[in-house]
């Protein structure tokens, strides 16, 4: 039926009421840019100790906003709905986002469960385009500005502190304030990214922050006095030594100094079978190896508290074992030339193998060579965290700043706004 026709059979009380719902609908959308901010958990229950702690003091610090926490699966709203009950924010809203089949085959198809992001975002933007601000742990989150949202207000945390520099780190001008942990991710954003600084800020490291509350004593993962030492490969084939997992694990296997804790980055594990994990799980050693892929304990910092000793390649895992300075070693298992490689500043950190029959006595070095390099390793943790003791609180201040002005455009909001570099 034509509008005009329309209009015609439309009593004056009815029009006046309909032009009224109709001004209602335009005001709730109104309404709803200024009383919402969405913060994207799409890329793995890894990220959620990162950023989730944050959005949970936001949603007390401003009580008239909706602070709403969007995940795709059932691992990651666990780990949220844990920050949530930890720090008591009820009105924090999570609200879980299907994920279209068509991508959820393909990713199963090409074994690559990153695909499944940008079909996840494309569902989520219809919904983007009507809230004050969206916040997010990862990078591809950058392609909302090329789908429609080129003028939302965009914040992005960098999960982790470590010194690789990944391609995805180009991606961080799409985002109006990058919120980084210490003076290293902001120098290097700087002076390798050439991000404008009055983008940038930083806050401290909030796993840490929030993890310290809730920590206890560490758990006792073996019966026997052995030291512990914790292997950490990590997911990034070009840097990870996990092609020489099973050799490591052969090694420890035969020696009966040491018990193990094999703890890969849980990415490793995400597009694996089940056949194919319990491959893995078949080489645990009751007595002194314990070999996990994929559980909450990868995520919560467990097995990193109970170890002695710290073994892996790139991971930023590494700076969160040596918040405790202990003796710690790599495996260079590419034949790099990692000297004066600032990707590699970690392993002047501790000892570096290129053989994996050094593997061994590189530990025993460790060990007795660690006292010469933990004031090293505490200033390097100080460099990549920041004093972390109330990060949470800074991070959830840093938003709300962000948010508070809205009479200017983002970029120009955020230059005005004087929170580039926070205490």
């Amino acid at each position: 039926m034509a509008i005009g026709k329309l209009r015609a059979h439309i009593a004056p009380g009815h029009r006046d009421r309909a032009r009224f719902r109709l001004r209602q609908s335009q005001l709730a959308s109104a309404m709803a840019a200024d009383t919402e901010i969405a913060f994207l958990f799409i890329g793995g229950a890894h990220q959620v100790f990162h950023l989730a702690p944050v959005a949970a003091e936001l949603s007390r610090l401003l009580p008239d906003t909706l602070i709403n926490c969007f995940f795709p699966d059932e691992e990651t709203g666990a780990a949220l709905l844990r920050v949530k009950t930890v720090m008591n924010a009820r009105a924090m809203r999570l609200t879980r986002i299907a994920t279209p089949r068509w991508a959820a085959a393909l990713a199963r198809i090409f074994r690559h469960h990153s695909l499944l992001k940008g079909p996840l975002l494309l569902r989520l933007a219809p919904h983007l385009a009507h809230v004050q601000a969206i916040v997010t742990p990862e990078r591809t989150s950058a392609a909302l500005r090329f789908i429609g949202l080129r003028h939302k207000l965009m914040i992005h945390f960098r999960h982790g502190a470590g010194d690789r520099a990944p391609h995805s780190e180009a991606r961080l001008k799409a985002f109006d304030l990058i919120v980084v942990p210490g003076e290293k991710d902001l120098a290097r954003a700087v002076e390798v990214q050439h991000v404008d600084p009055a983008r940038l800020g930083r806050c401290g490291y909030v796993k840490l922050d929030f993890l310290s509350k809730i920590s206890a004593s560490p758990h006792r993962y073996f019966d026997n006095d052995r030291p512990v030492i914790i292997y950490n490969p990590h997911f990034d084939p070009a840097l990870s030594s996990w092609p020489m997992a099973r050799a490591v694990l052969a090694l420890f296997s035969r020696q009966d100094r040491y018990n193990l804790i094999f703890a890969p980055h849980i990415r490793l594990s995400e597009d694996m079978t089940a056949e194919e994990i319990e491959s893995w799980n078949a080489l645990a050693e009751k007595d002194h190896i314990l070999i996990d892929l994929h559980s909450p304990r990868l995520l919560d910092m467990s097995y990193i508290a109970a170890a002695d000793i710290y073994l892996g390649d790139m991971s930023s895992q590494l700076y969160e074992f040596l918040a405790r300075p202990r003796p710690a070693v790599f495996l260079n298992t590419h034949k790099v030339s990692w000297r004066g490689d600032p990707r590699y500043a970690g392993w002047q950190l501790g000892e570096v193998v290129d053989d994996l029959a050094d593997l061994m006595a590189a530990i025993d070095r460790a060990v007795a060579n660690h006292p010469a390099l933990a004031k090293e390793q505490a200033a390097a943790v100080r460099a990549a965290f920041g004093p972390y003791a109330g990060a949470i609180g800074c991070g959830a201040r840093l938003i709300a700043s962000a948010t508070g002005r809205r009479t200017n455009p983002p970029s120009d909001r955020l230059k005005n706004s004087g929170i580039h570099s926070p205490e």
